[in-house]
């Protein structure tokens, strides 16, 4: 939530930051232009007068004192654009720097979040606690022949994603996520035949993949058939260590 919150702080403060330097900078170049625009007027003005005023030394003289002014005066106005232009540069490098640390930030945020609840799922195995998976079917061979699209995404290994409201998205955290590529292998029969008490209850609506699930196809068995025939291979292999009694 920390790390949350200044990011927020942060984005916050780098959008104010942008749209203020911004502003500032079209204000400054639309002054300096329109600027320019008059300097250059008044020096093509001079520069007429100067030849029409030749033959007066004293008017002469007087014209080019304004003129070396006007100069002077453009000199200074293209200083302060060069300035801007450095101070500009210098903005985009800090902006460049504080989107890199806000990248690694959000990278570094994201690992963290993953190793946490990774070994907070170890823990809550070893309780023997209710765990909750969401799995996320393949596209039927009609969906397939369609051209449909999967719906949902596994944005890591446990959270789900999908598009919402004006195409923003939304997601859900579960213990476990399995994409549409995993296999239907689990791992529980043992746990069964140590003695612990094992159940799976597979939910959701209609077309969501609880047969497929729990019954599967002929090329890719469900949980059903691939663990009744773990549970035989587990009493084949360990029949003459011990004594079985199936009912």
């Amino acid at each position: 939530m920390i790390l949350e919150q200044k990011l927020s702080v942060l984005e916050r403060r780098n959008a104010e930051e942008s749209s203020s330097l911004q502003r500032k900078f079209e204000q400054e170049r639309k002054a300096v232009k329109s600027e320019v625009y008059d300097l250059e007027r008044k020096l093509e003005g001079y520069r007429q007068e100067l030849m029409t005023a030749k033959s007066i030394i004293s008017v002469k003289d007087t014209e080019l004192a304004a003129l070396q002014n006007n100069f002077k005066e453009l000199e200074e106005l293209r200083e302060m654009k060069e300035d801007i232009d450095r101070k500009n540069e210098q903005t985009a490098a800090i902006l460049k720097m504080q989107g890199a640390q806000l990248a690694e930030m959000e990278a570094l945020y994201k690992e963290e979040q993953v190793l946490r609840k990774r070994y907070f799922n170890v823990i809550e195995d070893m309780k023997g606690k209710i765990r909750v998976y969401c799995r996320l079917r393949p596209l039927s061979e009609k969906e397939i022949l369609e051209k449909e699209r999967e719906a949902v995404t596994a944005a890591d290994e446990f959270t789900v994603e999908f598009l919402w409201k004006d195409d923003k998205p939304k997601q859900y955290i579960y213990d476990r996520v399995f994409g549409s590529d995993a296999t239907q292998e689990s791992y529980l029969v043992q746990s069964a035949v140590d003695g612990f008490n094992v159940c799976i209850f597979a939910y959701g609506q209609t077309g969501s993949g609880k047969t497929f699930t729990i019954y599967g196809s002929e090329d890719n068995p469900g949980l059903t058939p691939r663990a009744i025939g773990e549970l035989f291979r587990i009493l084949r292999r360990d029949g003459k260590k011990y004594s079985f009694s199936l009912k």
